[in-house]
C-alpha cells in the first residue's frame, strides 16, 4: 500500500505545470527577445531609409549642379547685374546672374517667403530657384530636400571682356569662373533620420568675346 501511494504521489509531481515564478521568468525573457528584435528591425529600417534619402539627394544635387554648370560654361556672367556693388566686398554672392547662349537672362538663388510657393512642396522649403528672363521662377533643387545654404564666388570681380578707355585695356585677363557651394538637407520625419550633403565645384565660362 505504501509503495502504491508513493508511486501515485510521484506521478502527481511529474504531471504538474510550471510555477508562477517560472512563468514570469519565461515571459520576461520572451519579452526581452521581442523588444530586442523590434529595435534591431527599426534601426535597420531607419538606416535603410537614411541611405535611400542620401542617394536620392545626391542624385538630385548632381542634377542641380550639372544644370548650373552647363549654363556657366555656355554663357557669360552678367556683370551688369553686379554693377552697383563691389563683388570683392559682397562675396559670397547669394544670386548668380548669367546671360545664356540665347542672350536670355538667368538668375539662380535661394527661395524666400516671397517666392517659396515655387518650391516642390512645403517640406522642401527653401529651395534653389532658377529664373529665366521675365518668366516665373521654378525649382531646380530636388523634392524631398531643402537648401541649407547656397553661395556663389565670382572671379574676377570686374568684367574681363569690357574695354576700359581710362586704362586703355581690359580690367582683368582672367577667364570668368564661378565657385558654387551648395548645402542640402533631406526632409525626414525625425532629425536623426535626416541626411546632410555639402557640394562644391568651380566652373569656368568657355566663352571668349574680346
Amino acid at each position: 500500500m505504501t509503495m502504491k501511494r508513493f508511486q501515485k504521489k510521484n506521478h502527481y509531481f511529474n504531471q504538474r505545470g510550471f510555477s508562477l515564478m517560472e512563468m514570469l521568468v519565461a515571459v520576461t525573457i520572451f519579452s526581452m527577445l521581442i523588444v530586442t528584435a523590434t529595435n534591431i528591425f527599426l534601426l535597420a529600417s531607419r538606416s535603410q531609409r537614411k541611405v535611400f534619402d542620401m542617394e536620392s539627394m545626391q542624385a538630385g544635387a548632381r542634377f542641380t549642379l550639372e544644370a548650373m554648370t552647363r549654363e556657366i560654361r555656355t554663357g557669360l556672367i552678367d556683370y551688369d547685374y553686379y554693377a552697383d556693388r563691389d563683388l570683392a566686398l559682397q562675396t559670397p554672392e547669394k544670386v548668380l546672374a548669367l546671360v545664356d547662349s540665347e542672350e536670355m537672362l538667368l538668375k539662380f538663388y535661394e527661395s524666400d517667403e516671397s517666392n517659396e510657393d515655387n518650391c516642390p512642396d512645403e517640406a522642401s522649403r527653401p529651395c534653389l530657384l532658377i529664373e529665366v528672363g521675365d518668366y516665373e521662377p521654378f525649382s531646380l533643387s530636388p523634392k524631398g530636400s531643402k537648401v541649407q545654404s547656397v553661395d556663389f564666388f565670382i572671379s574676377p570681380e570686374q568684367d574681363p571682356f569690357s574695354f576700359d578707355p581710362a586704362i586703355s585695356g581690359y580690367a582683368a585677363d582672367v577667364q570668368p569662373s564661378v565657385t558654387i557651394l551648395l548645402a542640402l538637407e533631406s526632409v525626414g520625419r525625425r532629425f536623426d533620420e535626416r541626411s546632410f550633403l555639402s557640394l562644391q565645384t568651380t566652373v569656368a565660362s568657355r566663352k571668349y568675346v574680346r
